[in-house]
């Protein structure tokens, strides 16, 4: 993404006046924004932060990967509280962002995009399979000495990417499905709006998010190959997403309950 086509700040700060970001900082180019936010964790007014890069040398992927940010993605971070009784349901965070992503892009752009648990959003599926990918989420939490801690919610979204820029991936983007070019503050106003209503539901509300996070799935009712952390791995059918965000595969030796993992959607035998 080029520099003028960053979110314009002023604006930015005006269209998300009355939510819960008191804080919009964007910059054209840093290492990390997660990282950025993360080293401000013991930092009070960290809280209700939210910094905006259109470029990122050190960008952070679950599993400790690095990447650069592809120009053409909007790199996003959030600052959130986490009280010390709701560090169990910390996992939410991802999937609710997903959610909000969801509903950032079917208002913006008309994109109906589907959540492939647990921290991407897709292009809609059609008959050859599931779509490109158009966002990816990661949620890292930072412990506070007197308990609970902040979380921070790194959001990438391929606003005008070129899919082909990205080597060994399906990607997408919001400007390529809409058909028209998308403006990248509309979708940085929506997204975060989004997510502030969405974190309302967290974590007293998670009923709320577990019904629209099974509604929206393009992952539930598919074939997968999860990945589970020691490489062990499980293929079956994904039947559900229960309410602390774990997602529930029936393998062959029965149900496996998995708080963290890869997926990967498996045509039907």
């Amino acid at each position: 993404m080029t520099e003028s086509a960053l979110p314009d700040a002023a604006r930015l700060r005006d269209l998300l006046a009355g939510t819960r970001w008191h804080t919009v900082e964007v910059v054209a180019e840093t290492g990390s924004t997660n990282a950025d936010l993360i080293a401000r964790a013991e930092d009070a007014d960290v809280v209700g932060t939210v910094r905006v890069a259109g470029f990122q040398s050190a960008g952070r992927g679950r599993h400790a990967r690095v990447w650069k940010t592809p120009h053409g993605q909007l790199a996003m971070s959030a600052a959130v509280l986490v009280r010390p009784f709701d560090a169990e349901r910390v996992g939410w965070l991802s999937l609710l962002t997903g959610l909000a992503v969801r509903d950032a892009l079917s208002a913006v752009a008309g994109v109906e995009a589907e959540l492939k648990w647990p921290n991407d959003v897709l292009a809609p599926s059609d008959d050859d399979g599931p779509g490109g990918k158009l966002s990816g989420i990661l949620s890292e939490f930072r412990p506070l000495p007197e308990g609970g801690g902040i979380a921070v919610i790194g959001t990438g979204v391929n606003v005008d990417l070129d899919p082909s820029s990205v080597e060994n991936a399906s990607a997408a983007s919001v400007s390529g499905l809409a058909g028209r070019a998308v403006d990248g503050t509309e979708v940085a106003a929506a997204y975060l709006r989004a997510l502030s209503d969405r974190l309302a539901d967290w974590p007293d509300g998670v009923d709320r998010l577990v019904a629209d996070y099974r509604a929206s799935s393009a992952t539930l009712g598919k074939r997968v190959r999860l990945i589970l952390p020691g490489d062990v791995e499980v293929i079956g059918d994904a039947v559900d997403v229960d309410d602390q965000g774990r997602i529930v595969v029936h393998g062959p030796d029965g149900p496996v309950v998995a708080s963290a993992g890869d997926v990967t959607h498996l045509r039907p035998v």
